[in-house]
């Protein structure tokens, strides 16, 4: 069922004769992204920027995005189905209370009990003091476009040719090559030596060769075609699925 302040966003479009292809060309959201908006079904849109693509929407049409944040927020927490508690819990628990009032069951459930704490110090020591990565901070959706394409023509799109490669494409026996039909994230390491991450923008073709093989991790399986040894795979799953540690030999996809 689609969300009520969903068919508000579409009857302002409407009304104001402003089609999908209007709000893809000024905000380079795939049109694909927001008939999915339109549809209500939020799960196959990027999970970073879904408050991003449907604030951008908003905004063209000229709603107040704000507003239809607070509302998509309250979608999503009357969304998220209650914690189911089994009956029978509350049965058992007495029978379990008695069983274990013995010597050598409380020393048990007590070293069990001092071995969870120091384990639960030491998560919260990791994930207070052991990690730098800041939250997610919204910001235009344009900002972020430019920054994939940037980082794309960075460091993704190198040349066939680049150091890091051409020692190996001379004794190589395995071509694998990607077509991005849209915005793909991969990872791939070449004979267990050469790891290399890229953003390919959709329409950008690479190609590698490996003497053994190649281990892949992709994300937006739905956006990308594969070809080994011209041996044409085809897409590898849907829009949005990510896909990790796929192996691929000279017999193509090792499953």
């Amino acid at each position: 069922m689609v969300p009520k302040f969903i068919e508000e966003l579409r009857k302002t479009r409407l009304d104001k004769k402003i089609t999908l292809q209007d709000i893809s060309g000024a905000t380079r959201i795939n049109i694909r992204f927001l008939e999915a908006i339109e549809q209500g079904n939020f799960d196959i849109l990027p999970k970073p920027y879904v408050k991003a693509f449907i604030k951008q929407y908003a905004r063209y049409v000229g709603l107040d995005e704000n507003m239809v944040i607070s509302q998509f927020e309250e979608h999503k927490k009357q969304s998220q189905p209650e914690e189911y508690i089994e009956p029978a819990a509350a049965e058992t628990s007495k029978p379990l209370i008695e069983s274990i009032n013995t010597p050598k069951i409380k020393t048990m459930f007590l070293s069990l009990a001092v071995i969870g704490g120091l384990a639960l110090f030491i998560y919260l020591l990791i994930t207070v003091f052991g990690t730098t990565e800041e939250p997610i901070v919204e910001r235009p959706f344009q900002d972020v476009v430019r920054e994939i394409e940037e980082h794309a023509e960075r460091t993704a799109i190198a040349p066939v040719d680049s150091p890091t490669m051409a020692e190996y494409e001379l004794r190589d026996s395995i071509s694998l090559a990607v077509i991005a039909i849209d915005t793909v994230w991969l990872t791939i390491t070449v004979d267990n030596i050469v790891q290399e991450e890229y953003i390919f923008p959709p329409g950008r073709r690479r190609e590698w060769k490996a003497a053994n093989d190649f281990l892949m991790t992709v994300g937006n399986t739905g956006g990308m075609s594969i070809t080994v040894n011209d041996d044409s795979i085809g897409v590898l799953g849907t829009a949005g699925q990510v896909l990790r540690n796929l192996h691929i030999t000279r017999d193509g996809i090792q499953r």
